[in-house]
């Protein structure tokens, strides 16, 4: 597969870096992603929208993993 650079401003990088599901994944993923969806919870939305959730509990960090990946398609107003 052919390698392409792009220029971007750095505000434009800070956003797709808001737009990472995971600190390493690539931008290559991001805006293939944001590209099929737009609707996708940037991180920040997923920290809020788990501060808004009532915990019974202490969650383990794979259960906050697990809880993001399920509900990061739902784009809810925070």
């Amino acid at each position: 597969m052919k390698m392409t650079s792009i220029q971007l401003t750095e505000e434009t990088k800070k956003k797709l870096d808001n737009k990472k599901v995971h600190p390493r994944e690539s931008y290559e993923e991001v805006i293939k992603r944001v590209l099929d969806d737009d609707d996708i919870l940037t991180l920040e939305e997923a920290f809020k929208l788990s501060d808004s959730i009532k915990q019974d509990k202490i969650y383990s960090s794979q259960e906050v993993v697990d809880l993001i990946h399920k509900n990061r398609l739902k784009k809810v107003k925070l």
